[in-house]
């Protein structure tokens, strides 16, 4: 990231806010020193800290090959349940029409 930080910031982008706190992780710098500097809320750094610790542990939580396998599992299973679901439907569709042209289910419509 090289985005230098300027003490006149008036809005605190991702960027930005990335910036801050990998300056603390560094060391370079403290979250009150920040605060003072910045003219900012220890504990609204403390949150941007936070919030980009639990996004890179996230991150690390599995490999994205198997996030893919998973997902590509998951989407063949909800294509194959919506193909019985439309199965369903048109076996219901079916028996509806034969009921319609057989109302006295004999199998054979009745001529009058």
């Amino acid at each position: 990231m090289s985005e230098e930080l300027s003490e006149d910031i008036k809005r605190w982008t991702s960027e930005r806010r990335t910036a801050l706190v990998l300056q603390i992780i560094r060391g370079e710098t403290t979250v009150n020193e920040a605060a003072r500097q910045y003219d900012l809320k220890p504990g609204e750094i403390e949150q941007w800290y936070e919030t980009f610790l639990d996004a890179g542990e996230n991150g690390l939580k599995s490999r994205p090959k198997e996030e893919i396998e998973r997902k590509d599992a998951q989407i063949a299973k909800l294509q194959q349940k919506i193909g019985e679901l439309v199965m369903d439907i048109d076996i219901i569709k079916e028996v509806h029409h034969m009921a319609r042209l057989d109302p006295s289910g004999s199998g054979w419509r009745s001529e009058d």
